[in-house]
């Protein structure tokens, strides 16, 4: 015999759980919950009246982990039961969230040289479970004025638009630019399409006035490859510059 389940109840046993988990945070903070809890709390704020506990428990086991769940592309989100477009909206909008949080903390520093993009970024790129493409640009004294993230919400590949890299530059009046992106494992070797990538960032964005100062890779356990320090940067501005300077780069304009 199915059991009968009455609204009101339901609703007094969901409203008593969420007050159990706000009065633990309030007290202990969030360092006393789980994986499952942060989630559970979490949605809460953005689902009323609907027991969350069922839907964080299949977030968590879709995607392997918190960090896993609010790294996720919303329409991956959407197709779990129980995350409506507001629950996807607000679950992306949390790794903005924690990423802007971690930023706004470097806001007075300056990135001189490689070794400041590495160490102002790798904090949170070691956060991302999958891959990520990140913009920093940066103003004429080396400070970061944008940072944007891109992700195709597809594990091993992040898509890049060129055209959209251009456009950002040019709307926030960048005088260089860090470019950077994550392996999944420790795997740091750039790749084909990564030197390509550089390459044409380097002609485009050379071209406007805008200096590529780095290409960094990040990999798991804190790994990572500086195309500024192997000297393809180099490379590849005196490529740029030769063409830059020939006949065929001025019919190309």
């Amino acid at each position: 015999m199915p059991k009968f389940h009455d609204p009101e109840t339901d609703a007094k046993i969901h409203h008593g759980r969420r007050e159990k988990l706000r009065a633990s945070f309030l007290k202990y903070g969030l360092e006393s919950f789980n994986e499952t809890q942060v989630l559970e709390f979490a949605l809460g704020l953005s689902i009323p009246r609907i027991d969350t506990n069922p839907t964080a428990h299949r977030l968590i086991n879709r995607f392997g982990s918190l960090n896993g769940v609010i790294d996720a592309h919303p329409d991956k989100l959407r197709e779990i039961p129980g995350v409506g477009n507001q629950a996807a909206f607000f679950l992306s909008f949390l790794k903005q969230f924690i990423t802007y949080a971690i930023n706004n903390k470097k806001t007075l520093r300056k990135i001189k040289n490689p070794n400041d993009a590495i160490q102002y970024l790798s904090e949170v790129m070691q956060t991302y479970t999958t891959e990520q493409f990140v913009l920093l640009c940066l103003d004429k004294s080396g400070a970061v004025i944008l940072q944007e993230n891109t992700t195709s919400g597809h594990l091993d590949r992040v898509d890049i638009n060129l055209k959209q890299i251009v456009d950002t530059t040019l709307r926030v009046k960048t005088a260089s630019v860090i470019i950077a992106h994550n392996h999944l494992d420790e795997n740091t070797d750039p790749s084909d399409a990564d030197l390509q990538l550089t390459r044409q960032m380097i002609n485009v964005l050379e071209t406007l006035s805008v200096e590529v100062i780095d290409h960094i890779i990040f990999g798991a356990n804190k790994t990572n490859y500086s195309f500024a320090k192997s000297g393809i940067i180099d490379i590849f501005k005196r490529e740029h510059q030769s063409f830059a300077v020939s006949r065929d780069y001025e019919d190309y304009m």
